[in-house]
């Protein structure tokens, strides 16, 4: 094999990997581009999806009162309407539920991508800005993430209280079947109301981070 033939293969075999390599940073970029969009879009989706469950958690609520307050003849009717309500409370959970740990997993991979996007910079002074900023980012984004989870906590058992009284009352639609139930009745109105109280602190938690977050 002559020089020439060897200088040819050296080059060709070098060209596509000098192109990689241009092309990697790039492509890091796009890729935080991306992750932080859909993180934007995630957690827009979440604070939607609490805003739901709060509207629903009144409505829920104020069917429950109605019947504690209804006379015999309405008690039929006001259940039902609370049975409906409790329905229509689990789906809305159970959306904000898995959007939750979707913007949970988007901000994971958004954060690993922008960390990757770091390390293939050159300028000490961009490359530490940038960290600095990611930080900032990955902490509120935790701070979320724990108030959500804390307020998850408290959905379940409160759930289950709901569905205790609706299963309790279903069994003998009378007054005063209905009357026993009045402690649990103010005890659910009483949860919610510091159910409520949690989750308005992280409606907040949410706009806060949403105006923050790179777009």
């Amino acid at each position: 094999m002559n020089c020439t033939c060897i200088r040819i293969r050296l080059v060709t075999g070098f060209c596509p990997l000098v192109l990689i390599l241009a092309a990697t940073p790039t492509r890091a970029a796009d890729d935080t581009f991306k992750r932080s969009a859909e993180l934007g879009k995630r957690t827009a989706k979440t604070s939607d999806d609490v805003d739901n469950y709060v509207a629903q958690l009144d409505k829920t609520e104020q069917a429950l009162a109605s019947v504690s307050h209804a006379q015999s003849k309405d008690l039929k009717k006001r259940y039902e309407s609370f049975s409906k309500e409790i329905d229509s409370l689990e789906q809305v959970q159970k959306h904000a539920t898995s959007d939750i740990e979707q913007m949970k997993s988007t901000g994971s991979e958004y954060f690993s991508a922008w960390g990757t996007s770091i390390a293939q910079m050159s300028n000490p002074e961009l490359k530490q800005a940038s960290s600095e900023r990611r930080s900032k980012i990955m902490k509120d984004h935790d701070n979320l993430v724990v108030s959500l989870n804390d307020i998850g906590s408290d959905l379940q058992p409160f759930m289950s209280n709901l569905h205790d009284l609706k299963a309790f009352m279903e069994t003998d639609l009378s007054h005063e079947n209905f009357a026993k139930a009045g402690g649990m009745i103010q005890k659910s109105q009483s949860d919610a109301l510091a159910l409520k109280g949690k989750i308005a602190g992280a409606q907040t938690t949410l706009k806060e981070f949403l105006s923050e977050a790179p777009k």
